[in-house]
């Protein structure tokens, strides 16, 4: 063979190689970013787009009209709507809800107009019982969601009956059950609607597969970003997402092998080689966190030495910045045993550990002693020692346990930079909040005399 062939050969292998994509290991993007994306109209093909926003809406053309995937958030729809009426080819004949998060569903009153001309509603057949989770203990929801969303999330009572995103009980619609896909055909384009038993954020999560242009809307089957570990359990309040369910739904996904994922927050995910390995990695990574777990627990660990110890190992690395590995651990240990985790009898009955605080602080010579030994810990880069002792002496909260613990939270802060979650961040800041305000009141407290 001449020299120069071989040498084109070498190069065309060199350019192949070139190409292939790895999968990463942590993504840019954080969850509060999502705030910062203005509406924008994508083409992912020329009858499919994506209109950018907070929460994406996904508009496909046909000869025939229209169909949406998700309707956005309902505080910034106005522009997704108007780039949607500019660009969409006919009426809306059919709005499909992935799943019944806000960002998702919120803004469906704002197709109300294209429901009255005929357009059907399709959803998973549990979006009304995940919707029936979140709305009916809302006001519990909104205290907790206020300590991470303080700017979002009114504490204000809610009036004029159930959300319209959740109250879908008396709208007529499609409903979609496991194992059983919804398959139409609109314009010369066939649908197929499928419904996994379990998806990344609830069991209301539904996708949506054109078979012939092989792109697959997932909605957040992922999460929020892509690829990332999944938020198996988020620390705002919600019921957990089953590890094996989102297992099976990854392979789902794989069978399909589809060329383009349509993710609904931040990027379009194209290439199926690519997403053949991003995918893979995500079930693999779920898989091993289970196996690590249900080993540690037939061998009599604790969840808590399980959720210290159990890593991903360096070939199934992926970002943290929403689900957490460690909150997995704990997630499956749950979901496996439920909550009663045998370390003292006393956890079967309603009064905590914390009911004795006030003989603890009282027994050990006050609270400036326990802050005075959690800087100890402190200072031996123990901060969660550190915080275990201080919230005990949180029932007389001096200006030395503030100022320790502000300290200590600031170290926690640190050291979890590394993974970026932004949902452990947020709580950690949240009560820097708290202990800063504390520590003023305390402050204008002393200056006044008061």
């Amino acid at each position: 063979m001449r020299w120069w062939v071989v040498f084109l050969v070498l190069l065309s292998a060199a350019a192949c190689h070139a190409e292939e994509r790895t999968v990463e290991a942590d993504v840019p993007q954080r969850v509060d970013d999502l705030q910062s994306l203005s509406s924008s109209l994508v083409p992912i093909n020329d009858f499919v787009y994506k209109v950018e926003g907070e929460g994406a809406i996904f508009l496909i053309n046909t000869d025939e009209g229209s169909v949406l995937v998700d309707t956005g958030f309902a505080g910034r729809m106005a522009d997704q709507q108007a780039l949607i009426r500019e660009a969409a080819t006919g009426p809306i004949r059919k709005i499909i809800l992935t799943h019944a998060h806000i960002d998702h569903s919120g803004g469906i009153t704002a197709w109300q107009p294209d429901f009255d001309a005929g357009a059907e509603l399709v959803t998973h057949h549990r979006y009304d019982y995940m919707a029936r989770l979140q709305q009916e203990p809302i006001e519990y929801f909104k205290r907790r969601n206020h300590v991470l969303y303080p700017t979002r999330v009114s504490l204000e009572p809610e009036t004029g009956g159930p959300r319209p995103y959740w109250n879908l009980q008396e709208k007529e619609k499609r409903e979609v059950y496991p194992g059983a896909p919804y398959e139409f055909e609109l314009g010369g384009v066939k649908f197929v609607v499928i419904a996994p038993e379990n998806g990344g954020e609830g069991e209301d999560g539904i996708l949506l597969w054109l078979p012939e242009s092989r792109i697959l809307f997932t909605g957040d089957l992922f999460g929020t970003l892509y690829p990332m570990f999944p938020n198996l359990y988020t620390v705002r309040g919600e019921k957990y997402r089953d590890p094996l369910d989102y297992i099976d739904a990854m392979n789902l996904v794989l069978e399909l092998n589809p060329k383009v994922i349509a993710h609904s927050h931040f990027r379009i995910v194209e290439g199926e080689d690519y997403i053949q390995s991003s995918v893979k990695q995500m079930r693999d990574a779920v898989q091993y966190t289970w196996d690590q777990t249900i080993q540690g627990m037939n061998e009599g660990r604790t969840v808590g030495e399980l959720m210290e110890e159990i890593e991903l190992p360096e070939s199934l690395q992926l970002s943290q910045g929403h689900g957490k590995v460690s909150w997995g651990v704990r997630t499956i240990w749950e979901i496996v045993s439920g909550w009663y985790d045998y370390e003292s009898v006393a956890n079967l009955y309603g009064v905590p550990a914390s009911a004795v605080d006030a003989d603890l602080v009282e027994l050990a010579g006050g609270p400036d002693v326990l802050a005075e030994r959690a800087q100890r810990y402190l200072d031996r880069g123990q901060p969660l020692e550190a915080l275990r002792l201080l919230d005990i002496a949180r029932v007389e909260p001096t200006p030395s346990v503030l100022k320790t613990r502000i300290a200590t939270v600031d170290q926690l802060i640190e050291q979890a930079q590394g993974l970026g979650n932004y949902s452990e961040i947020g709580l950690l800041r949240a009560e820097q909040r708290s202990s800063r305000a504390q520590l003023d009141a305390l402050s204008k407290k002393g200056e006044t005399g008061s």
